[in-house]
């Protein structure tokens, strides 16, 4: 092989062997953080009594819960 060939290749190579390193990463990382904020959210209804909303807001996103329901009483109802 032509020497100026490997030599404009490999870099070539490993530079897009970075990008693609830094997308995974970077992806994997927004991954992670919809895994932690939906823990916290499962965590944050699982303490609500029966009967609760929780509405949470975000800028990307709005979820509005209903914790099971309730009579009038406050006693749950099956």
């Amino acid at each position: 092989m032509d020497p100026a060939v490997v030599m404009t290749a490999v870099p070539l190579a490993l530079g897009y062997l970075v990008r693609l390193l830094y997308r995974w990463a970077r992806e994997r990382s927004e991954v992670r953080k919809t895994e932690l904020a939906q823990n916290g959210l499962s965590e944050r209804v699982r303490l609500l009594p029966a009967g609760s909303r929780l509405i949470e807001k975000d800028r990307d996103r709005e979820v509005e819960i209903v914790v099971g329901t309730a009579d009038q009483s406050g006693m749950e109802v099956t």
